[in-house]
């Protein structure tokens, strides 16, 4: 988004948000203790804040990707854009994984840990379309829920192969995108079906968290090649989409109808004039949050400092604030400036 469109939504409080909701929820899954997660607590373990967290990423992602894919001069302008807002922080995490945390905290020698090949392999995080690496030879293994240096990193696999898929829209010429609406329309009657009809036969395949979070992504990127308009009657679609959200989320025979009702509030959300249109202004700090979080978490963990979620938490987002605004000041922002660049 350009700086003056920046002004006129909610993306960047709504992405905030999730990044300091799936912070939140980690606080305590790190610390094994999920079933004192407030949220968690509350509907009976039905939903916690991570969920909501991946909820608006996903739903505001797939909006915003399927403009960048439709705004985007040709395929290879639409590429680079992409590669420009991932790849760049996710090399300076490699290194800093590799020579920084996973130096300081492995029970191996220098030149045990340094001749690992599993060391090395960490690299390959760079690249998460491909797959991710979680772990580092010998770091973390003492943690009290799992020895992962970053487990945040699983949903950039996500995003990065749905940013290939939203590619084929350049297939199509814009009269005729219809077969892509098509596609995603016929991949959420397959997800529904496999829900609805066949019960305790359900494919392992279809119903996983990976699916739902990417037809949030899919339906979010249908409403807008769909081009509604929520600027008219806007309260009365956030109102409508919320109440069948909910009812779809506790209600099981309705279950499968959360992919079709949390883009829609999501998006409808985003669009509200309101002073949170203004977070734009300050610069855009999630993905240094959504980065650099779990490791903070992990490190924090690892030296004992607390074992009490809240305090986790509070800590985690003390030190990673800091560590967020000079990601996107001095670096994020001007990567991201090259975007327009012509290239080969």
């Amino acid at each position: 988004m350009i700086y003056n469109e920046r002004l006129n939504n909610n993306y960047n409080f709504l992405r905030l948000l999730a990044a300091t909701c799936i912070t939140f929820s980690h606080s305590f899954d790190l610390l094994k203790k999920y079933n004192d997660e407030p949220l968690a607590l509350a509907t009976n373990h039905v939903i916690n804040f991570s969920f909501i967290g991946l909820c608006i990423f996903f739903s505001c992602s797939g909006y915003l990707i399927a403009k960048s894919a439709d705004t985007s001069v040709d395929l290879k302008n639409y590429l680079f854009k992409r590669l420009l807002r991932i790849q760049p922080l996710l090399i300076v995490w490699c290194f800093m994984a590799v020579f920084l945390v996973g130096f300081a905290f492995t029970t191996l020698s220098t030149k045990n840990y340094f001749s690992n090949y599993e060391t090395w392999a960490y690299f390959k995080n760079i690249m998460p379309v491909i797959g991710v690496k979680y772990y580092l030879p010998q770091v973390f293994s003492n943690n009290t829920l799992e020895a992962g240096v970053n487990g945040s990193l699983w949903t950039l696999i996500v995003e990065e192969r749905l940013y290939l898929l939203m590619a084929f829209i350049f297939l199509f010429k814009k009269r005729k995108r219809y077969f892509f609406i098509i596609a995603i329309v016929l991949l959420d009657i397959i997800y529904m079906i496999n829900l609805l009809a066949f019960n305790n036969f359900k494919s392992l395949q279809l119903d996983t968290s990976v699916n739902f979070y990417a037809l949030c992504f899919l339906n979010a990127s249908l409403l807008y090649f769909l081009e509604i308009n929520f600027s008219k009657k806007v309260s009365w679609i956030i109102i409508c989409s919320f109440i069948f959200s909910i009812v779809s989320i506790f209600c099981v025979p309705i279950h499968c109808l959360q992919i079709l009702f949390i883009p829609v509030f999501v998006i409808a959300i985003s669009q509200v004039k309101s002073v949170a249109n203004k977070m734009g202004k300050y610069g855009d700090y999630t993905y240094g949050i959504y980065i650099f979080s779990f490791p903070i978490q992990q490190v924090l963990i690892a030296l004992k400092f607390t074992d009490k979620p809240y305090l986790l938490f509070l800590c985690t987002m003390v030190i990673v604030a800091p560590i967020a605004f000079i990601s996107w000041h001095f670096f994020e922002k001007k990567i991201l400036a090259l975007k327009n660049r012509k290239i080969f």
